[in-house]
């Protein structure tokens, strides 16, 4: 499955906060990304209707398994881009973080493939 910009902002945010160890409620993701709670809380239903989440008897939400995988990839994915965005052509983290999530979300796997293995070569960075 294939994520915006904006569903991956909020996938991985909330892959973040599972890290933690707490429950994820809504506010929560809503302060963390800087949007309403109404619109946190429209694209946790939407994501546990695609079944990337499910949501808690106590109003708390977690990845699945299969939200759980996906994260995996898609924060393997940012890794590999973020420090090309920001050390190598010195972007400002946010352009950086905009730029890579940009990438992560529209491209499929066989040219983030393509791509990495070019700025291996150009940059000498690690493979995606």
């Amino acid at each position: 499955m294939k994520l915006t910009p904006a569903k991956l902002r909020y996938l991985l945010t909330i892959a973040a906060l599972e890290k933690t160890g707490d429950g994820i409620r809504c506010i929560d993701i809503a302060v963390q990304l800087g949007v309403s709670r109404a619109s946190a809380c429209r694209m946790l239903s939407a994501f546990a209707g695609e079944g990337i989440l499910s949501q808690e008897p106590d109003r708390t939400v977690r990845l699945t398994e299969a939200g759980r995988r996906m994260a995996q990839g898609y924060e393997d994915r940012f890794g590999q881009l973020y420090p090309f965005f920001h050390e190598t052509l010195e972007l400002s983290p946010y352009d950086a973080r905009e730029c890579a999530m940009a990438l992560c979300a529209s491209l499929s796997q066989g040219s983030m493939t393509a791509l990495c293995e070019s700025l291996d070569m150009k940059a000498g960075l690690p493979g995606c």
